[in-house]
């Protein structure tokens, strides 16, 4: 079946249609949620919203585009319970179907403490020497209920870890700096540098269809959030192109 994401913005697409502010902004906000499940990835739910005068959304330049996504399935990563992103001064070439320009783009992203249990457990394996249990979050930390197997018996330990940006589209968990309770025997090295490589392989942002830039991380109660600004002219426009090859 053909690809249909003629493009996100396809508010320029359908413009020669007349009429007041929100029948034209309503009928972009339905291409734009459309296309979402294909350009981002499958979620429990898509919203879009434009905020844009109509005779300029006719000229193919759009002042804001709100996306939101609850339960967003992104591929190789934890499941996001919400995605934010905000696309500020667009403007669309109409004739050919190209993003010409986005004055700033910015995203939010939150993982909840249900979810990354849930992708921990889901890449665990029977053969693992290493269990975590169970997560929690909050005061800026990890906390991770963990088990250690040793000559047949698990030895059960906690660790607390405050993730870092390890560059800015990944977050790392430095096994140098977990904190370590209810130890009673020498934990091996290898032990937290297995935690370490799953959660960060869980936090691996460039798995989106577009590069960002994280600014700030947060562990709240119960939830990892992480905002900052990202770049999707690129991964647009090459969507668009294959499109009209097709």
């Amino acid at each position: 079946m053909r690809n249909r994401f003629p493009i996100l913005f396809a508010a320029s697409i359908i413009l020669l249609a007349a009429g007041c502010t929100r029948p034209v902004n309503r009928a972009a906000e339905r291409k734009i949620r459309d296309a979402l499940p294909t350009f981002i990835g499958p979620a429990r739910i898509w919203t879009a919203h434009v905020e844009n005068a109509p005779e300029r959304t006719a000229r193919g330049k759009l002042s804001r585009v709100i996306i939101d996504g609850a339960g967003v399935e992104v591929r190789k990563t934890i499941r996001l319970s919400r995605l934010h992103i905000e696309m500020h001064d667009a403007v669309v070439d109409v004739g050919r179907s190209r993003l010409k320009s986005v004055g700033r783009t910015t995203f939010e992203a939150t993982v909840a403490e249900r979810d990354l249990n849930e992708y921990l457990r889901a890449a665990a394996s029977p053969d693992d020497s290493v269990r975590i249990r169970s997560v929690r979050l909050g005061n800026n930390r990890i906390t991770l209920d963990s088990a250690y197997r040793l000559l047949g018996r698990d030895v059960g330990f906690s660790a607390e870890v405050e993730p870092r940006l390890a560059n800015p589209s990944r977050l790392e968990f430095d096994p140098e700096r977990f904190s370590l309770l209810g130890v009673r025997i020498p934990l091996p090295g290898a032990a937290l540098r297995w935690i370490s490589s799953r959660l960060t392989d869980g936090f691996d942002f460039s798995t989106l269809p577009f590069p960002v830039a994280i600014a700030s991380v947060q562990v709240t109660k119960g939830a990892v959030e992480v905002s900052g600004t990202a770049d999707v002219m690129l991964s647009l426009n090459e969507r668009i192109s294959l499109y009209l090859r097709n």
